[in-house]
Parts: C-alpha cells; structure tokens; sequence
C-alpha cells in the first residue's frame, strides 16, 4: 500500500502521541508499504524548537525508511489557552499545505488531536477520493471541560460541532479505550465507522532484561532507600503535585526518596510548588533517553502514575504499557470509575485511589513498602502479563488490515 500518515508530533519527539504517531508509519514501512509522514518542526515536550528549526517553513526529511515532510508551528515560549490554539492552528495550515503536496496515496491516517488537521484531512480525502482514517490518542475539549479548563457555552459548542462533523467525514475513526470510543460515538459517529485500536508496545523489546543499579549509581541521595518514581508529560492532565505533597508529609521517612522525571508545558508550576514546600527527598531530572529510562525503570520500587479528576475517560497516560511491561508495581491516583483505575486494579498489578485523596494514597504507598519484596515483583509481574494484550504486532496488524480493507473497497467503487 501507499499510505499517508499525519501528526503534530513525530521522531524525535518522545512523548505522548508521538510514540505512537512514529511507531505505526515505522511498521507500515516494516511491512513493505511505501509510507510518507506529514508532521512539524520537533518541539515536544519541552515546548521548545531545535535552533536549527527556527524560522523554517518546510523541510524534507527521511526516518526509517519514511519520508517525512515538515511544516512550521508556532511553539509558545509559554502555554496558555489561546497560545495552544494558535500553535495547533499553524501546524494545521502548514500541514495541509503538505498533505496536497504528498498527493494521493491509497490512505490518510491522522493522528489527533489537534482535531482541527480533521480539516485539511477531509479536503484532501474531497479532492484525492481516498479513504480518511482517524485515529484519536485525546480528547482534549472533553478533558478541558471535565476538569473545568473550559467552560460551556458557545465556544464549547462551535468546537464540539466542528468536531463531530469532522469525524462523521471519515471513513474510519479509531480511539485507545472502550470509553473513548463511546464518547466518540455520541458526537455522532456511526458504529460502523468506529473502531477500538488500543495503544500497543513490542513487548520483547520492552521487558528485555536491563543491567540494574546503573540508574541509582548516578542518584546517591536515593541509594538504599525505597524509591518511588513518576516519568512522563508533566501537564495539567496528569496533577503530579499530588505526588510532592505526599513527599512533604513523609519527608520524616529518611529511607524514602521521590523522583519527578520528564518535562511539560506544567513543569515550571511543579517545580515551584516543590520550592514552596521546600522538598528534600524529592529530585526532578529532565526526560531520559530510552537506555537510561530502561534502567530507571530496573532500579526503581514503585512507579507511580497520576490522572486528575475528570480526565480519566478522555485520555490515557502513553507510557502505561512500557512501565508495565517492566513488571514494576504501580502506584495510582485517579477518579475510581475511569479506564485507567480499571485497567491497574483488574490486571492487580498495583494500588489505586481517588485522586485528591491525600491520606488514601499515603496508604497505599505504605502497603507497597511494607510488601516482601518478592510479592511486590509478583504484583508487577501481573502487568506484564496484561499488557501482552496489547503487542505491536497484533494491534497493527489488525489496524493494517482494516486500512487496506478501506483502501481496497474505495479503489474498486466507481468514481
């Protein structure tokens, strides 16, 4: 096949929806298919251009047998609403500039949000007359309004009706969990062009066994002490300062040490709210490189992973399934009744409570260090098994073979 694949984030963007928007084109050109990417200049999650980006309009680059077309966007220096919308609007432009000029191709898929490159996808999904397939990682109007970032009223409504018209135009529309998939349909679309994809993992490359106590030989003031540890996007969605105020009130346990690893567009928030609480046992380092993520993941005790209230059914923490896949046992705060208090409580390979519930996560945390160690790596090991689920090959294959079912169909109807 000839596929045509589109996304905001793309290699060497690390985090969140690219991921996954850079491993499915990677597979197709596994596969054989001759694949081209429309993406931006990188700047994720640091929210932040390489030098050698700035002021670039296009580029042409070429990634694992991919051809990659980039296209400007605005990056704020600062991340408020307005600024967001603007950034997503010129990736938009830019990258319908670039889906007309990569032509027609058997299939577009794109990855959202920004659900406005719905726009540029269905215009050229109009003039090429091929088949349109979204895959949604978020939803981000949804969250917004869950978590009160937005309120209703017009504005809530145009974007909602924008949205929703632009799924009922493709041909497919695909989203990572069973609820999200629900939300999607009561924007409109039908059950017939709606499928569940869950977010995958090459489970041998990712339980590969890791040489230990590299991580900790670097991090003397956590030597010899239970370590729990939060790697990820550090934005408002995930409410990590939950985690520092759980190390301030355990900041007496002097065998006990918190990590906060990653950046974000909250990262500059966290980071003064740990100053204000004057926090001792609790290190920030910036995004680790793939080895090195591996081998913090080998060293440490719990990993803990946070969503706030309100979010839980409009997004999934991406890197679920490789801290699972390293038979680590979890530590979650987040509303009880979403997808992801679900998936660690009936996979047991962690501890959940209500975000918000200060006490009960302190709880649980003492339940996990006071486990025998070897009930705690059986207790991890339960992740693993679960998110066998979810390898690579088996969820893209199946989202390959539905493409090119759509591909087949569209290019033997009439014209």
């Amino acid at each position: 096949m000839k596929i045509l694949v589109s996304s905001i984030n793309f290699a060497p963007d690390h985090a969140g929806i690219g991921v996954y928007s850079t491993d499915f084109p990677a597979y197709l050109a596994e596969m054989g298919d001759e694949v081209r990417m429309v993406t931006g200049f990188p700047y994720y999650p640091q929210w932040r251009k390489r030098p050698e980006d700035r002021g670039r309009l296009f580029r042409r680059d070429h990634f694992r047998g991919i051809e990659v077309l980039r296209g400007y966007l605005y990056v704020p220096a600062r991340v408020s609403a307005p600024k967001r919308i603007w950034h997503e609007l010129t990736f938009c432009i830019f990258a319908g500039v670039n889906l007309l000029r990569a032509g027609r191709h058997d299939a577009l898929v794109l990855f959202a949000p920004p659900y406005f490159l719905g726009f540029s996808g269905v215009l050229w999904k109009w003039i090429f007359r091929r088949p349109l397939v979204i895959n949604v990682q978020d939803l981000p109007l949804d969250a917004a309004l869950a978590l009160g970032m937005l309120r209703e009223g017009l504005v809530s409504r145009i974007f909602r009706r924008m949205e929703g018209w632009i799924y009922k135009r493709a041909d497919l529309v695909t989203s990572i969990s069973p609820e999200m998939v629900n939300t999607i349909r009561a924007k409109g679309v039908g059950a017939d062009r709606l499928a569940l994809c869950p977010n995958w993992i090459d489970v041998a490359a990712a339980s590969a066994p890791v040489e230990r106590g590299r991580f900790l030989a670097a991090q003397v003031q956590a030597r010899d002490k239970f370590t729990v540890v939060y790697a990820g996007n550090l934005g408002v969605k995930q409410g990590i300062e939950v985690l520092l105020h759980a190390a301030k009130a355990l900041e007496d346990m002097a065998d006990l040490h918190f990590f906060v690893i990653g950046d974000g567009a909250d990262k500059r928030r966290l980071l003064a709210i740990a100053a204000a609480l004057e926090l001792k046992n609790c290190t920030f380092l910036p995004f680790l490189g793939t080895e090195a993520y591996a081998e913090m993941l080998t060293d440490v005790d719990v990993v803990f992973v946070a969503q706030r209230l309100g979010a839980g059914n409009n997004f999934m923490p991406s890197k679920l399934l490789g801290i699972m896949a390293r038979e680590k046992a979890l530590l979650v705060v987040a509303d009880l009744s979403s997808e992801l208090a679900h998936a660690v409580a009936d996979s047991g390979c962690g501890l959940v409570s209500a975000y918000g519930n200060l006490a009960g996560l302190i709880a649980n945390l003492g339940i996990l260090r006071a486990m025998d160690p070897v009930e705690r790596g059986r207790m991890g090991a339960r992740g693993l098994g679960k998110v066998r689920e979810f390898d690579r090959q088996r969820v893209l294959g199946d989202l390959r073979a539905r493409i090119e079912a759509l591909a087949a169909r569209r290019a033997a109807s009439p014209r």
